[in-house]
């Protein structure tokens, strides 16, 4: 069985590349220090311009990543503070740790759990393995654990990568978050040659990053269940299920704000969540607000939802705990509350994220990244023949690695990590970046106006 004493390890890499455990200050503790170090950075900004569910939408009302972001963090902060006041009553955690603090280190986790996201999010991510799958040449020579990092690219295991490589200290520990936080990210801690026999197709860990995910592992006392697989934290869940209940009913509020869907019938699915006595009174004053109405619907939902989820976490604990736990905590076939969240996913898949705009999006994506994706990388490639001798190379190669700035590989890089640079490259962009690099380039005569 896992044990808090080593799952809620404040320690952090230092400059030695060493984990050293810290203890909290009186003006800050270990998880708001790993909070801060998250906002303030670079990979979290460009989160506002990066889709959530609606790309490049002209009403400033809808959720950006970062909105979505900042309310999943707030939910998951309520949540696993309950969670701590249960932890603490039954002896699970000692003084050290406050139910607040355990709410801390989850509200961290909860603000980065996006921070991997391609451009236009979700069709960003397909875009990109639709790219490998459909230029396979790229990828001779990789191992066949390697070539699945890019036939299977994933958000998920490109955030690990950004807080751990990318953000802040240059592939030197990256943010240098605590090893609690980097656990509680960790929603699949699998390989993608691993994640063929999960329950979820997804992964969380590229083989650049493994023997950093073996090291943390070895800190937080994880359970390994096969090779380059590991049973999760059990905070993961309470990440993963802030981020349920965020998007399940937020982007159905987004809907109606965009006129996809309409008040009564989201209403009416909140309802099924709410018990309205103790709000009536507040209701009744708000009846010709179906703005106001929605927003009061929307904070006793998620408030019933959240208790819902702090109790299947306690009456699953003990198979939490020793890694055999293998469903949500909102899980529709379980929680009760899990069905609606059920009908809110069908809700939106049937009505909202099949509109015209966004699948128009979708497929401009696709040919956005893939032709970015050949530039960069004929450029890169180019620049590794010649043996890093840029003067030897096109002006449209040289362009190429020009555009990477820092992320340009070293000469003695392996192919594999010279196509990480270029990915890190690309999913680190905006939506309106991309836009204005294929503008650019095709100004340039460097993009054709069609898939390549």
């Amino acid at each position: 069985m896992m044990r808090w004493t080593d799952l809620l390890s404040t320690a952090r890499l230092d400059y030695q590349g060493a984990w050293v455990d810290h203890i909290s200050r009186e003006d800050r503790d270990q998880w708001q220090r790993d909070h801060d170090r998250i906002i303030f950075s670079g990979a979290f900004r460009r989160l506002a311009l990066k889709t959530q569910v609606h790309p490049l939408s002209d009403n400033d009302h809808v959720h950006t990543r970062l909105s979505h972001s900042l309310e999943v963090a707030s939910v998951g902060r309520s949540l696993a503070t309950r969670l701590g006041h249960w932890m603490k009553g039954e002896g699970l955690i000692d003084e050290t740790h406050s139910p607040s603090a355990i709410g801390a280190l989850v509200q961290a986790a909860c603000l980065a759990h996006d921070i991997g996201n391609p451009p236009f999010g979700h069709s960003g991510e397909t875009a990109i393995r639709g790219y490998f799958k459909s230029h396979p040449y790229w990828l001779s020579g990789l191992s066949s654990e390697q070539r699945a990092d890019f036939l299977g690219f994933e958000g998920n295991a490109q955030g690990f990568r950004v807080l751990s490589s990318l953000e802040r200290h240059w592939f030197d520990g990256g943010m240098r978050l605590t090893a609690a936080t980097l656990g509680a990210f960790v929603k699949y801690p699998h390989t993608a040659d691993s994640a063929m026999g999960q329950s979820k197709q997804k992964h969380g860990i590229n083989q650049a990053e493994l023997p950093f995910m073996g090291d943390l592992s070895d800190r937080l006392g994880l359970l390994k269940n096969a090779s380059d697989t590991w049973a999760r934290h059990p905070l993961v869940y309470v990440v993963e299920a802030a981020d349920d209940i965020c998007y399940a009913l937020i982007d159905l509020e987004d809907a109606v704000e965009l006129g996809h869907l309409g008040y009564e019938e989201v209403s009416s699915l909140m309802k099924e969540l709410v018990d309205r006595g103790a709000r009536r009174k507040l209701f009744e004053q708000l009846l010709d607000d179906p703005e106001a109405k929605l927003e009061l619907l929307r904070s006793a939902a998620i408030d019933a939802l959240v208790h819902e989820a702090e109790a299947r976490f306690i009456s699953n604990y003990e198979r939490i705990m020793i890694g055999t736990f293998d469903e949500d905590l909102l899980d529709w076939r379980h929680a009760s509350a899990g069905e609606v969240i059920s009908h809110a996913k069908i809700l939106a898949r049937e009505r909202v994220y099949v509109d015209q705009n966004k699948q128009s999006y979708s497929d401009q994506s696709d040919r956005l990244l893939h032709g970015v994706l050949t530039h960069l990388l004929e450029g890169v490639e180019f620049l590794h023949e010649a043996h890093g001798d840029g003067t030897h190379i096109s002006p449209k190669a040289r362009d190429a690695v020009a555009r990477l700035g820092k992320f340009r590989p070293r000469p003695n890089e392996s192919k594999y990590q010279r196509l990480m640079c270029v990915t890190d490259y690309v999913s680190a962009m905006t939506d309106r970046f991309l836009i204005r690099l294929v503008d650019d380039l095709t100004q340039l005569g460097y993009f054709k106006n069609t898939v390549v």
